[in-house]
């Protein structure tokens, strides 16, 4: 499969809300499947024990929402294109 990705640089993420729990997480991609259905690349700190590690996943885009006063412009768009 090919994709087209637009980038740009010094992207900071910006922040959405997951709609089930509320929680406040980093949208850092968006990405279109062939059948037309997007997904968001989202990720946040997790501090389960001692350490904190770093959780990243894709999302469902209609369990996300937006959160006022956020700049979501420039977060990166992946468009995958069917198969020929």
């Amino acid at each position: 499969m090919c994709s087209n990705v637009v980038r740009y640089p010094e992207f900071i993420a910006p922040a959405v809300r997951i709609r089930r729990t509320g929680q406040i997480v980093l949208l850092l991609e968006w990405e279109r499947n062939d059948r037309g259905l997007w997904r968001g690349h989202v990720a946040w700190l997790s501090r389960p024990q001692v350490a904190w590690r770093g959780v990243d996943v894709w999302m469902p885009a209609e369990d996300l929402e937006r959160i006022e006063g956020q700049d979501y412009r420039r977060v990166p768009k992946r468009i995958e294109e069917p198969p020929f």
